[in-house]
Formats: C-alpha cells, structure tokens, sequence
C-alpha cells in the first residue's frame, strides 16, 4: 500500500519542478485520492472495511492512473489516450464518457491514430454523452487511417459502404480502404473482400478470390469468414468439393458461438452428406445453440426433429410445439400452420379446433406459397371456417 503512495510522490520530483505546476498537481492528487478515501470513510463502520477501502484506492489501477494524470496534463499524446481509455472502459475512475471525449480530443489533436480511431468510433456510434455526427466521425477515421491504421482504414470503408446521415455512399472509396486494410491483414476488412467478391458487389464475382481472402480471414478466427469458407468447400464454390474441410471450419465458427455455423452444422448432420454419416444427436445439439440464440431457421429444423422424431432422438410433441409456437408468434408461415396442425390433432397440447383455425388462417393468408397452399388444403378439407 505504501509503495503506491511514494511512488506517486517520487513522480512529483522526477517530473515537476515549478511550484505552480506541482501546486496544481497536489491539488488534483487531493481530488483524485485524498477525497475519494475521506468519502470511503464515512460510510465504513470496522477497520476491516476501512484496510479494504484505502487497499483499493491504493492499488496498482490508481497508481497508474496518477502516473497517466501527471503525463497526459503535461501534454503526453500517449498518455491522454491512455486516460482516456480509463474514463472509456471505467478503469481506476468511474466511467464518463465526457471526460474520455476530452482525453481523446487532446490526444487525437496531437495525431494520436488510436485516439483519433476512437473519437471516430464515439461519433459514429453515439455513445451516451456524445451525440451522434457521421461527420466528425468520417473525418477522425480519415485522419487515422491515412496514417496507415487498419482499425481506422476498415471503419472508414464501413462508413463509405454503408452512407447515409449525410455522408454519400461510394463504392470505390470503401473498396479502396477495406483493401488498405486487408493487406495489412485486418481480418473484418479481409472477410468484407471475400464476401464482396463471392457477392459481386463493387467488384466481378469471383469465388477464388473469395476463397483467398475467406481464408486470411477464418486463420485469424473470424467466425463469419469461417463458416462462410466451409459453405464453399461444403458446395465446390470455387474450390473443389470436400465436406470435411467444410466441417472442420463450420466447428470452428461454431465453437465460438456463430449462429450460421451451427445450424449449418445441424443441416449436416440432420441430413447426412458425403463422407458424413447422418447423427441426429448432433443436429439437436448445433440446432438447439443457434434456435438458443433466437436464429428462426434453426428453431423451425430443432422443431421438426422433435416433432418428426429420428434416429436416437424420441419424438417430442411439447418440444415441437415450444419451438413453432415461438416462431409462430414472430410470423413464420410454415411454423403457423405446423402449430394449428398440432392443436387441431391435440399433438404436444389439449386439442382446440379455434386455435387450429387461428394459426392456420394465418399461414393461409401469409406470403409464403408452400404455407399458405398447405393451409389452404386443410382448411377447405376439415371446414375450419366452422369453429
């Protein structure tokens, strides 16, 4: 504990000399650390709380803190950023987004890439206490990035790609920096490549230049370039055809929580395909983590599988009707008329012809051709305009 304490009084010495300065500096050492233990004081009741209190104050964060504090008034880029950052994540200080604007600024001015990156990402986002400004942030990210930053570059490409609030959208500027980026090996801007040109989009589609750019992406473990490099080995695009290399990056997306990998994992396994034997245990598994996760494309397979049953996997008529039911509600057809066939055979809950009717009128009346044919059909063949 006393060690924090002398080494900020060591920094008195080694970096201030003038009694102004270092009058301002006990000022701000009262205001950061004298204060802040006075207030602890108040509201503790035992010395064991008091140690812990003054224990906290006096750690390695508040050490640094002052450290950074001495450096960043004295007009320190590095260290503005760094207390900025402080006051961004609530590092030492309590959060305020105000204070770390002001560091950042300071920093930032100084040409700072990181600072201006971030002043950039706060305007671009509008983070409590800064009001949102596409331009302020257009303009921070281009300072960065023409200094070479790849964080910068990429979200400077994001901005140009996307448009909107008074920035123009330009196809070729957010090409230019998601390239300038990539060959720095950012892996986002890497991944954007590769989707652009298995898309078409700004550039002629290509798969093997996809493939190339997928796979600088998916080494660095970008989930969506992994799962989207295994969709390519899983249909031949651009590549030859190998299920196993595809298996290997969808479990590597997968494994990190991507919602697209894992029911594509689920398709895999639910369906069997070359080289993979069909396993309905792992389709319910890699389903049930995306339908989890809110995804409806795996909700509706998971719902199937219990609702149809299959090998090792028993039917569940309840599972069925929780899966449908949710998805029903958000305005799937095919899940609506699944749900009103399963209230009209009181399958999974007590047979009610009204919400029969109520669900597959819905899906009858709904966009989706197969759901609304398939409805259409029942409800002419059981009269459900009866109930």
């Amino acid at each position: 504990k006393k060690i924090d304490f002398f080494f900020v009084q060591s920094l008195f010495i080694d970096f201030f000399c003038d009694s102004n300065i270092l009058q301002t500096i006990i000022t701000q050492f009262i205001n950061f650390a004298i204060t802040p233990i006075f207030n602890s004081f108040k509201s503790i009741t035992t010395f064991t709380h008091a140690d812990k209190a003054v224990s906290s104050i006096f750690n390695s964060d508040f050490s640094y803190l002052v450290q950074t504090y001495l450096l960043a008034n004295n007009g320190d880029a590095n260290a503005q950023y760094d207390l900025a950052v402080m006051y961004d994540i609530g590092r030492g200080v309590a959060e305020d987004d105000k204070e770390a604007l002001t560091w950042y600024l300071k920093a930032a001015e100084q040409g700072n890439v990181y600072a201006q990156n971030n002043l950039g990402v706060m305007y671009d986002k509008g983070i409590e206490g800064v009001v949102e400004n596409d331009n302020k942030a257009l303009q921070w990210y281009l300072k960065a990035a023409k200094q070479g930053y790849a964080n910068a570059q990429n979200n400077l490409a994001v901005m140009y790609d996307r448009g909107g609030n008074g920035i123009l959208k330009d196809d070729k500027a957010a090409l230019k920096w998601y390239r300038k980026a990539a060959d720095q090996g950012y892996a986002d801007a890497q991944y954007t490549l590769g989707w652009r040109h298995a898309k078409g989009k700004g550039v002629l589609k290509d798969y093997k230049i996809a493939i190339k750019w997928f796979l600088k992406a998916a080494e660095q473990g970008n989930i969506y370039a992994q799962n989207n490099l295994a969709v390519m080995y899983n249909t031949g695009q651009g590549v030859v055809k190998d299920n196993q290399v595809a298996l290997s990056w969808y479990l590597k997306s997968a494994e990190q929580g991507n919602i697209y990998a894992q029911n594509n994992l689920g398709v895999i396994y639910d369906n069997g395909v070359e080289g993979i034997l069909e396993n309905d245990i792992e389709a319910i598994k890699w389903y049930l983590k995306a339908a989890e996760q809110g995804y409806a494309d795996a909700q509706y397979n998971l719902a199937l599988m219990y609702d149809l049953g299959g090998q090792g996997v028993l039917e569940d008529d309840k599972e069925a009707v929780k899966w449908y039911r949710k998805l029903a509600k958000r305005g799937y057809a095919n899940a609506q008329y699944n749900l009103g066939v399963m209230y009209q055979h009181g399958e999974g809950v007590t047979k009610d012809m009204t919400k029969a009717k109520f669900w597959i009128k819905k899906a009858y009346e709904s966009d989706d051709a197969e759901a609304s044919e398939a409805a259409k059909a029942s409800w002419n063949k059981f009269e459900l305009w009866k109930y």
